[in-house]
């Protein structure tokens, strides 16, 4: 899954980067993004590209209230076809999540003791998933209104089986983008190509260490993508 992520690109260079009308709303530096909180999200609207702020973490057109979102902040690109609260969102409400990193975890032992050890993922720098700098992540939105009138964007990061390098970490990672895919994702087709969710290049992240501070979302400063050594760590599989 996708649990965290980083934003440190503004919103002009965003837009510029896809093309995209700017929505106006520049959210600050976060680099520990935690689900339900704001990001940025491009999406189709007629013949040209915007870029909105949504709260990420979906919530369908038909639910109750917001209260389940936290948990739909993913949605398997392997299932989304079968699962109420997408199947419906396939075929209009495509968007793509740009961010600039994100985070997953890996049990390990340290020095004997069981911790709960974060990985920061960034693009290659050569790589045809970078976009200047960020990832596009493959997603889906909703609108949703409440009793009382008010109008909620929501949405949700696909996720696809992770390839090897990204494995070593954790059995999932974000269905990553290439300029084609982001293309094709954000076309006005209703019967989107499901190939680019699969079979992404290990060429496509780095990742390395970082420090603990993550696993705490009150934390969110750029030290957070400091590189932390793991060389007291029992697991040889990481170096």
């Amino acid at each position: 899954m996708c649990g965290r992520i980083v934003r440190k690109t503004g919103s002009s260079e965003i837009a510029h980067s896809f093309a995209a009308k700017p929505s106006g709303i520049e959210l600050p530096m976060n680099f520990n993004i935690s689900p339900t909180s704001d990001v940025y999200v491009i999406r189709s609207i007629g013949d040209s590209r915007t870029l909105d702020v949504m709260s990420w973490g979906l919530v369908p057109s038909w639910a109750k209230d917001t209260s389940r979102a936290a948990s739909l902040i993913n949605a398997r690109s392997e299932s989304v076809h079968e699962k109420p609260s997408f199947r419906n969102l396939i075929a209009r409400n495509r968007c793509v999540l740009p961010i600039d990193a994100y985070y997953e975890w890996k049990p390990i032992k340290v020095r004997g003791k069981q911790i709960k050890q974060p990985f920061v993922f960034m693009p290659m720098s050569e790589s045809p998933f970078n976009h200047s700098g960020q990832f596009a992540i493959a997603g889906l939105w909703s609108s949703w209104s409440g009793e009382r009138g008010e109008t909620v964007l929501t949405c949700t990061a696909m996720t696809t089986e992770a390839n090897t390098t990204i494995s070593q970490v954790h059995h999932r990672m974000p269905v990553l983008l290439t300029r084609e895919g982001v293309e094709g994702w954000l076309s006005n087709s209703t019967s989107p190509d499901f190939s680019i969710t699969q079979n992404i290049d290990n060429s496509a992240t780095r990742h390395y260490a970082v420090s603990t501070e993550v696993n705490n979302a009150r934390n969110y400063g750029e030290h957070l993508l400091d590189p932390v050594s793991l060389v007291d760590s029992d697991d040889e599989t990481l170096f």
